[in-house]
């Protein structure tokens, strides 16, 4: 961690060094060339640069930079450009004019394009990487994507000091951009053999970091253009980089991580872009940009937004964290609010002041986040109310498993599904029927055909959400019931067989529907028997149910018994049998009873405690109150646990209630004494509003909550959790690996 720690303060400190360089040296923008008689002439002046913001026209003489003759000045020698200078004196015609360039000489498209987004990248980049390092301290493929984000930004700063020539500047930025696609690759290849799910091996990777050290070499020795060296490199990368992902998207078909595959792809590829198309393509090929590269390279913000939403969907580390939903739209709306103030001063109003596209921005960006906002509450509040629209499979499923939770009876599931089906498909006709073999087609429709469907369905075995089709009919068997096989029947308009999307989508609603249906006959079999067990004397399942129940119980108890009394007894036998043959002085035998008679004490306080168990005596002595607060006090002799407790209760309960509370805390205390490790609990148990309320809180080691989802009921969690539920209150748990426990419950009284 510290290795980390050191890092990222010395990306910090150089990032802060090049910005003050970029605020230190504006853009000056101007290439010039020497004529036949040995005079330096303006060649080229660029759209962003100091020249054209001042009235620099092409062809006009430079007399002088910095007072000296022009060629003497490093950037005019070598690059054939003007950059890195106080004043600079021109001649046009017989008019002779010296300007002086400062620190104030940036216009607003510098301090925008040149500090402003490469330090909010950089911060954004940075941030994101103390997020992982907070999380993901052991990681490598973590520490590789760390070193990726901030190594970005640095290049995003480093960019602006080799458009002007800073030879510090320059340096760095060649250096990292050619290395950025490797150590990107070399991140993707860390994460998925973590996963065990790699499809290269790290040779490629060592291979394009050899590749693009040495075109760093020989970008420095000027064999060939800098400039085309760069951008050829970079698209060599690029290409290998998407052939790569697009090798892992197919490799990875049917798994969960080609959603990361898909995410990674999106992230390059929207990122790289703007860049590759429309600046390094058409430079490398005609040697003009159709757009200028401070544009392009905005699209850069993409990068880390795409992996925070990897990151907040779980579709990269997988990490245990919840990240507030302002933080997480307030990252999601940088970009675009980036974006349209952008266009908006290049293409709407270039005479905009910074201070107005400062307030424009932060215009877009808090209407991007209460856009956000209201998206999230549109989507949880009426997402099941809003029609489905053909061909949106996904919102139905949701729509059709929230609609199945209100339904009362199997005939309310089959109009729920028959609904479905018509809004989201083609479909002419549509039936339930309740038979196979000999059966008259349900709407009108070809013979043949529906022969023909029906042979099918007789020739192969059924399973729920079977798809079978023919020409413009469709059988799909939802299930047997009481009366028989339920199949739904359909009759397209147009004879085009259903596309794999549709068939899944068909058969996961059918399959829907089949359980909502099975478990209402189930319910209903369970009422009509509870129903008729008055009216028997024997009913064989209740007799089993109450069988297998009591030899659980008796189970629990004889373990408990064996384990705590039965055991000391024993050894209580031997001592007594070990004193009956001992010659031992009259002192000596009242001190043994003595030890005897502590040990009948101790057995006599564990009977006691088993007897608590098995049946607390408050319901008609001592009252809830009080026998909670003994269950606290003995809870507080068998563990080191400091407890505060405050129970009140201002109404009689029902015996029912009154015992679910009492094994409710009972419960807890047992799990907070052989699991939690807690040194401090707090239990509150008072009436509000209607209501009984519980509220436990511990400050023990807490728990995995996903991991407990998974434990099939097990816990005695759990059990108290069903209690809560079946009384018609509500249960909520809260928790986290390391902060402890919190309960809270409500039972209505």
């Amino acid at each position: 961690m510290s290795r980390m720690v050191m890092v990222m303060i010395v990306a910090l400190m150089v990032a802060l060094y090049l910005t003050i360089l970029n605020v230190k040296h504006p853009l000056i923008g101007m290439e010039v060339v020497e004529n036949n008689n040995g005079d330096v002439i303006v060649n080229d002046i660029y759209e962003f640069g100091w020249a054209k913001k001042h009235g620099i026209h092409l062809h006009d003489q430079v007399l002088k930079v910095d007072g000296k003759p022009p060629l003497s000045h490093f950037t005019v020698r070598k690059y054939n450009t003007i950059e890195q200078v106080k004043t600079i004196t021109i001649q046009r015609e017989n008019k002779i004019r010296t300007f002086t360039i400062d620190d104030t000489s940036h216009g607003i498209e510098q301090w925008l394009y040149y500090i402003a987004l490469p330090t909010g990248f950089f911060l954004f980049a940075v941030s994101l990487s103390m997020f992982l390092l907070r999380l993901r301290l052991n990681d490598q493929s973590a520490t590789v994507l760390i070193y990726f984000l901030l190594l970005a930004g640095l290049c995003y700063i480093s960019a602006s000091l080799s458009a002007k020539y800073v030879p510090f500047g320059r340096y760095m930025f060649n250096a990292i951009f050619l290395q950025l696609p490797a150590v990107f690759l070399h991140f993707v290849y860390h994460y998925f053999e973590r996963e065990k799910k790699g499809w290269f091996t790290k040779k490629i990777v060592l291979s394009l970091y050899s590749f693009n050290f040495v075109a760093f070499v020989i970008s420095l020795s000027h064999l060939l253009s800098e400039a085309e060296v760069l951008l050829a490199t970079f698209l060599i990368n690029i290409g290998t980089i998407l052939a790569l992902l697009g090798k892992g998207w197919v490799y990875l078909k049917k798994d969960d991580q080609q959603h990361t595959v898909k995410g990674l792809l999106l992230a390059i590829g929207l990122s790289a872009a703007p860049f590759v198309l429309f600046y390094s393509l058409p430079v490398l090929i005609i040697g003009k940009w159709v757009l200028p590269a401070e544009l392009t390279v905005t699209s850069l913000f993409v990068l880390p937004s795409v992996f925070l939403y990897l990151i907040c969907t779980d579709r990269l580390f997988r990490l245990p964290f919840s990240i507030n939903r302002f933080v997480y739209y307030a990252f999601l709306s940088l970009l675009p609010a980036f974006l349209v103030t952008l266009l908006y001063a290049k293409f709407v109003n270039e005479a905009r002041r910074l201070v107005e596209l400062a307030l424009l921005f932060l215009l877009i960006y808090g209407i991007n986040i209460l856009a956000l906002y209201s998206k999230g509450y549109f989507d949880r509040t009426l997402r099941t109310k809003l029609y489905v629209q053909k061909d949106c499979y996904q919102e139905s499923i949701y729509r059709i498993g929230e609609t199945l939770k209100k339904q009362k009876n199997m005939r309310e599931v089959i109009q729920c599904l028959e609904k479905e089906v018509r809004e989201v498909l083609d479909i002419e006709n549509l039936a339930f029927v309740q038979a196979i073999r000999s059966m008259q087609a349900p709407f009108h429709c070809d013979e043949k055909e529906w022969t023909k469907l029906t042979k099918k369905m007789d020739g192969q075995p059924l399973s729920i959400g079977k798809l079978i089709e023919n020409k413009r009919l469709f059988a799909v068997f939802v299930g047997s019931f009481r009366q028989g096989p339920l199949l739904l029947i359909g009759k397209k308009k147009h004879p085009i067989p259903f596309r794999s999307e549709q068939k899944d989508w068909l058969s996961t609603i059918v399959y829907y529907g089949s359980v909502t249906m099975e478990n209402m006959v189930k319910v209903e079999d369970l009422i009509k028997e509870l129903n008729h067990v008055k009216q028997r004397r024997n009913s064989i399942w209740l007799t089993r149910l109450i069988f297998q129940w009591s030899e659980k119980e008796r189970r629990k108890l004889a373990i408990d018994l064996h384990d705590t009394i039965l055991q000391d007894l024993i050894v209580l036998k031997r001592k007594v049998e070990s004193l009956r043959f001992q010659n031992m002085r009259m002192e000596e035998m009242k001190k043994q009873l003595n030890y005897i008679e502590e040990e009948i004490v101790d057995m006599i306080d564990v009977t006691r405690e088993i007897c608590y168990e098995l049946r607390p005596p408050f319901l008609s002595q001592i009252g809830l109150e009080e026998a909670i607060v003994q269950l606290i006090q003995r809870f507080q002799l068998r563990a080191n646990i400091k407890i505060e407790w405050n129970v009140h209760l201002s109404a009689k309960l029902e015996e029912e209630r009154e015992l679910a509370i009492y094994r409710m805390i009972q419960e807890l205390l047992n799990n907070a004494m052989k699991h939690s490790q807690a040194s401090y609990i707090q239990l509150t148990l008072e009436v509000q509003n209607e209501e009984v309320q519980l509220h436990y809180v511990d400050n023990g080691i807490g728990i995995d909550i996903e991991k407990l989802n998974h434990c099939d009921g097990k816990l005695g969690l759990f059990g108290i959790k069903e209690r809560v539920q079946g009384l018609g209150g509500t249960f909520k748990m809260t928790s986290q690996l390391g902060k402890g426990l919190d309960i809270r419950i409500a039972i209505p009284l």
